[in-house]
């Protein structure tokens, strides 16, 4: 046990280092990332120094289960608190609530107020045992609560993106949702976990934690180094401003027969020249090259069954990757990939089975069959 705890000592003061100062050496961050980045980097420091006292202080070892539970909970709390924040953070571009800056304090001082008084009362209904099964079911809905309001932003941003982007641009935040089923499964089990007294589930459920925290922060590195915070962002002004954008009369829906047949015509044009082949491609990019209002597009697209951009975009490049496989068997994968716009082969190939049901192998072996 106590190796286990050095070792998550060694790495939460690691990941702290890396998020207070070398990730800034790296990247000129903006200031929500830059807030956000100092959160996690403060929710990491508080596990670096949990995991320290649990292994000087060794009370797992010797026995001493509730003063250990004690201190999981003194420490637990606000640092599962400050890395949950610093992601809600993140994703609401800095406007957050007071109440929901507040709701982790409040929480923390009631549950150190129940803590200290079963540990000096420790009687009767009162005792330390009881007191840590009080807070650590406030920890588990406190950590949920968090967890639904990330869930909920999670789901405007992709919205926001799936408007905005061709669908590649998916993979870039794939490890938002990825993270917040992680963190959401840690504070399920969390109530449980520590109060179990087995030394392999103690040690398996501790692995868990340091795995999903050291995804997160490696996540969270990435996601700050590339473009994507500022693709995200222009995304999401475009979301705000689409009410604002569309004038009254389509609103209205006046003259939707002229405006359909502008945009069918526009987007045959744009067909043709093999616009929706371009790898990276934005709406904005699109209604550029097509020569119509955005609002017309957006409008066009939504009474499709494809609903967003990203959607009716990924439908026209399996499309023709279809044909490319069809009339071209010597086209490797990636050269099907290159020609279709998608960013890479394996993205391809993933795309290819969600829509198909196949792989592009089996997809051309078929074909290939049928006309033969």
């Amino acid at each position: 046990m106590g190796e286990y705890q050095f070792s998550a000592t060694l790495l939460m003061a690691l990941l702290t280092l890396s998020l207070a100062f070398v990730l800034p050496r790296k990247v000129g961050l903006g200031g929500d990332v830059n807030r956000s980045r100092w959160l996690l980097a403060t929710g990491t420091l508080l596990l670096a120094v949990h995991f320290y006292l649990q292994y000087r202080l060794g009370f797992r070892t010797a026995g001493n289960v509730d003063d250990s539970v004690f201190l999981n909970l003194l420490f637990f709390l606000p640092a599962s608190w400050l890395i949950n924040l610093s992601m809600l953070y993140l994703l609401r571009k800095g406007n957050l609530q007071l109440w929901e800056w507040l709701t982790g304090p409040i929480v923390y001082g009631v549950s150190l107020a129940i803590l200290i008084a079963g540990k000096l009362w420790d009687s009767g209904w009162m005792t330390l045992k009881n007191a840590e099964y009080v807070v650590s079911t406030i920890y588990g809905i406190t950590l949920l609560f968090y967890n639904v309001q990330e869930f909920l932003e999670f789901r405007r941003v992709k919205r926001a993106l799936d408007k905005f982007y061709d669908h590649s641009m998916q993979d870039r935040i794939r490890w938002f949702g990825i993270s917040l089923t992680l963190l959401a499964l840690v504070a399920l089990s969390s109530p449980i976990s520590i109060f179990y007294n087995r030394r392999f589930v103690l040690i398996g459920y501790g692995i868990i934690i340091i795995v999903c925290i050291f995804y997160y922060v490696l996540s969270f590195i990435c996601f700050s180094v590339s473009e994507s915070t500022y693709l995200i962002s222009i995304a999401e002004e475009e979301e705000e401003n689409e009410a604002i954008v569309l004038p009254e009369s389509v609103n209205k829906n006046t003259d939707n027969h002229n405006n359909n047949q502008r945009v069918e015509q526009a987007i045959t044009k744009w067909l043709e020249k093999r616009g929706h082949l371009k790898t990276g491609i934005t709406i904005q990019d699109a209604v550029e090259e097509m020569q119509i209002p955005r609002y017309l597009l957006v409008q066009w697209i939504k009474n499709t069954e494809f609903e967003v951009f990203s959607r009716w975009i990924t439908h026209l490049r399996v499309e023709e990757a279809k044909r490319l496989l069809t009339a071209h068997s010597e086209y490797s994968n990636e050269a099907i990939a290159h020609e279709c716009g998608f960013s890479s082969r394996s993205y391809f190939q993933k795309i290819f089975r969600e829509q198909t049901g196949m792989t592009p192998v089996e997809y051309q072996t078929k074909k290939t069959r049928a006309l033969s």
